[in-house]
């Protein structure tokens, strides 16, 4: 008889057991998704949302909603492939009254463009201001850390000057509208302001580029997925 109190003992465990196990109440759904794979970051589609959703940056004329979301991934994964190198550094947080101007910009674009108060979208993107200041404060460390590190191989020479204001320069006055220049030795210092950010602009655009080869990049576009913050940009 003891064999069948112990069957009757393993019953009354295997019944606990069962009534002790989740059940499924309705269908699966999906919470969010990766967007990219960055190295061994990944990139949440519900990020890309999120940025979206506030206008994060400045929409180009006649862009689709899919391009503006590719652009803001990319966006996410250039922070991605400098914040490795970021990670060695410290000492480059940016000014806090830098952050709240641009937050201000970013608040400023969306209600014009939307007739509708920022704060309403960030309720929607179920993001605050300070979450949103935090996403700027990344961008410009970022920005700084390249500049920075870019800046003692940009070099500006008289001849690579003179060639810009012959070129660059004067096209640009020619479709403004002035057709006589200054002289050269007047405008000689704006001259190698401009000339220095172009070319410390393309020396970042070359060391992200290289940061792409050397890292591993995986981007799955794909549509965002449905949810009750969807996307308030227009």
């Amino acid at each position: 008889m003891r064999w069948l109190a112990l069957l009757a003992l393993l019953a009354q465990g295997a019944t606990a057991a069962d009534e002790a196990s989740p059940r499924t109440t309705g269908p699966a759904v999906t919470l969010d998704r990766i967007a990219a794979v960055v190295g061994d970051e990944i990139v949440l589609e519900g990020e890309v949302s999120r940025l979206a959703a506030i206008g994060f940056l400045p929409r180009r004329e006649g862009e689709a909603e899919l391009a503006y979301r590719d652009r803001l991934l990319d966006l996410r994964v250039v922070e991605l492939l400098r914040e490795k190198e970021l990670r060695l550094l410290t000492g480059l947080e940016p000014d806090p009254a830098e952050v709240d101007a641009r937050l201000d910009e970013v608040a400023a674009r969306y209600e014009a463009g939307t007739e509708e108060p920022f704060d309403r979208a960030l309720e929607r993107a179920r993001t605050s201001r300070d979450e949103v200041k935090g996403w700027i404060r990344r961008g410009m460390a970022l920005e700084s850390y390249a500049r920075e590190r870019l800046l003692p191989t940009v070099r500006v020479t008289e001849p690579a000057m003179r060639a810009f204001y012959d070129g660059p320069f004067r096209a640009e006055a020619e479709s403004r509208g002035l057709t006589t220049l200054p002289p050269f030795s007047e405008v000689q210092d704006q001259l190698r302001e401009l000339l220095r950010e172009r070319l410390l602009n393309e020396e970042v655009e070359k060391w992200t580029a290289g940061l792409r080869e050397k890292t591993r990049i995986l981007v799955y576009r794909r549509p965002p997925i449905a949810s009750a913050s969807g996307s308030a940009s227009r």
